[in-house]
């Protein structure tokens, strides 16, 4: 029997999240209420993430927490690229409506806009198409 190698694992996952927002370990870690130390440790497999964790990740990012929390295998090629694009987006979408997401980031709401124009750009087509 082959084991099926995870999309990701929970940490991979929770350092895609806090790159894709934009954030250092530590302001992240501070967000949502998790060592820095054990942020780095979990991101980087060392340690698992608990319930705890879970739940201080989800209850602030809960867009994400199906995401963050899935632990099934799935196929790589075809799915990789939807879940980064579709994260990049709803990260993009999360910051957008509640900026004060980059307070302890060391990035300004500008330099951030600046950055993600394109995927800005995208969703606000998106939300003409619907209205």
């Amino acid at each position: 029997m082959t084991k099926k190698r995870f999309l990701f694992t929970a940490g991979e996952r929770l350092r895609g999240l806090r790159e894709l927002m934009g954030l250092s370990r530590p302001a992240f870690a501070e967000i949502v209420g998790i060592k820095s130390k054990r942020l780095e440790n979990i991101e980087n497999g060392w340690q698992k993430m608990h319930d705890e964790d879970f739940e201080k990740v989800c209850s602030v990012f809960e867009e994400f927490s199906r995401w963050i929390a899935y632990e099934g295998p799935v196929d790589r090629q075809p799915m990789e690229l939807k879940v980064a694009d579709s994260a990049q987006k709803a990260a993009v979408y999360l910051v957008k409506c509640n900026p004060e997401l980059l307070n302890n980031s060391g990035i300004s709401l500008a330099e951030w806009q600046s950055r993600h124009q394109a995927m800005l750009d995208e969703l606000k087509d998106s939300e003409d198409t619907a209205n």
